[in-house]
């Protein structure tokens, strides 16, 4: 007599064992993960695709639950694993910390905005030796923009108590060049800064896995 047909999750567990997490596909993954105790879940292939595990990252559990006919369960132990995997890679970055490697810096606000849905704005507030005090979003908006006011920026700064700030927004469109508005807004909040003694060292722009530094470009 045959021998019964081992569930999927048990083959994959076996897979995993033999030949490390690694040799699984993304798809395999999302099975693996997705499987309870008994029995096991089959996920549709579209689901393990950029869009989906976006839209899931982005708390949109309950679409995926609905989209893809996964129970809510599965769907919140897929967004953990994502959430737990984030947080793996990026250290969030801490009070007192010294920012003196852009890379880091780029790394942290990848992970941070890149899978915002809506265009976020927000400052690093520093001391006088680079160290971060904190970090704040000041505005939200669309897919396409936010409305920035200069004098809000001024007053956080001030009551941080910053000696420099970097600025940061997300193009959730993914293009990763500076429009004319972004250029514009960076010359303002430089003057409006300046009136109080506090630096811009750069303004960021995260779009997809493309950070985008003034600095770098020559444009502060």
């Amino acid at each position: 007599m045959d021998k019964p047909a081992q569930p999927e999750w048990i083959s994959l567990q076996n897979k995993a064992l033999a030949h490390g997490i690694g040799a699984l596909s993304q798809h395999e993954l999302l099975q693996l993960i997705g499987a309870p105790q008994r029995g096991a879940v089959i996920l549709p292939e579209e689901a393990s695709g950029i869009d989906a595990l976006r839209a899931l990252k982005q708390n949109a559990i309950g679409e995926f639950s609905r989209d893809y006919h996964i129970g809510i369960g599965t769907a919140c132990k897929l967004a953990a694993s994502l959430e737990l995997g984030t947080r793996y890679w990026c250290q969030p970055l801490r009070p007192g910390q010294a920012l003196n490697d852009p890379e880091q810096v780029r790394h942290w606000l990848r992970t941070e905005l890149r899978d915002r849905p809506r265009e976020i704005f927000g400052c690093l507030f520093l001391d006088a030796r680079h160290r971060l005090i904190r970090y704040e979003e000041l505005f939200a908006g669309s897919l396409d923009g936010a409305e920035v006011h200069p004098r809000v920026v001024v007053q956080q700064a001030l009551r941080n108590q910053a000696a420099a700030v970097l600025l940061v927004h997300n193009h959730p469109s993914g293009h990763p060049e500076p429009s004319a508005a972004d250029h514009a807004l960076t010359v303002r909040m430089k003057q409006a800064l300046m009136l109080v003694d506090i630096r811009v060292l750069d303004h960021f722009i995260v779009a997809g896995n493309t950070v985008t530094s003034f600095a770098e470009r020559g444009w502060l």
